[in-house]
């Protein structure tokens, strides 16, 4: 059914202003960004579509360019508007309008919710300072849902470039799980030696996973 032969008060846009956007489907939601459908479907049609090719909103989020153009009736355009929609839902779950005047631990928390829409692994360092002060961070690597490479010697530099002499890790596993691998605990052994021979202090590695972490111990 095309929109335009809905009663008003039941358009996905009419209905958004009059009772407000939580009232609406995630497809209705959509549809409004989508603006038209296709040759062959409708706008609620092809917002359905869309949902359905990517597995869900979540999936949406973690949708990349060429994945969003490769459905049918997704041009440039409507491509183009889904990732900058997508990308202003994760700003929002990473904070990064904040400013970072307070503790690293607000910046961990907010990692930690932007990493719950990723599909991928993500390595991420936050850098303090003797106060425990945030100074920065950075996105180190990605990789696959098995795992993600991490140059420990490109960390170093980062860190002390900063100007920061505390650091944190941390990194996601999509598949959910927040038990550290016996690759993780290795890994945190290792960063830990190579810090303090450059006289950072390291103050952990946590596994995130679906909104929640878990310190390697």
């Amino acid at each position: 059914m095309r929109v335009k032969s809905l009663p008003a008060d039941e358009r996905p846009r009419e209905r958004l202003l009059s009772s407000g956007p939580e009232a609406l489907s995630g497809t209705e939601l959509l549809a409004i960004l989508l603006r038209t459908g296709d040759s062959k479907r409708g706008v609620m049609e092809l917002a359905s579509h869309v949902l359905e090719q990517c597995g869900g909103i979540t999936g949406l989020c973690r949708a990349t360019p060429n994945e969003l153009l490769s459905i049918p009736g997704v041009g440039r355009a409507k491509a183009a508007t889904l990732l900058a929609a997508t990308e202003l839902a994760k700003r929002v779950f990473g904070g990064q309008e904040r400013k970072s005047t307070s503790s690293w631990e607000w910046r961990l928390h907010e990692w930690v919710s932007r990493l719950s829409l990723e599909g991928r692994e993500f390595v991420v360092a936050i850098y303090a300072d003797d106060d425990e002060a945030f100074v920065g961070d950075d996105r180190l690597s990605y990789g696959g849902v098995d795992g993600a490479f991490i140059d420990v010697k490109y960390l170093l530099r980062r860190a002390l470039r900063m100007g920061a002499s505390k650091v944190v890790l941390l990194h996601n596993h999509p598949d959910g799980a927040l038990e550290a691998s016996d690759e993780d605990m290795q890994l945190t052994k290792i960063i830990s030696q190579m810090m303090h021979l450059v006289g950072l202090e390291f103050l952990g590695h946590c596994i995130v996973a679906q909104g929640s972490y878990k310190w390697v111990k």
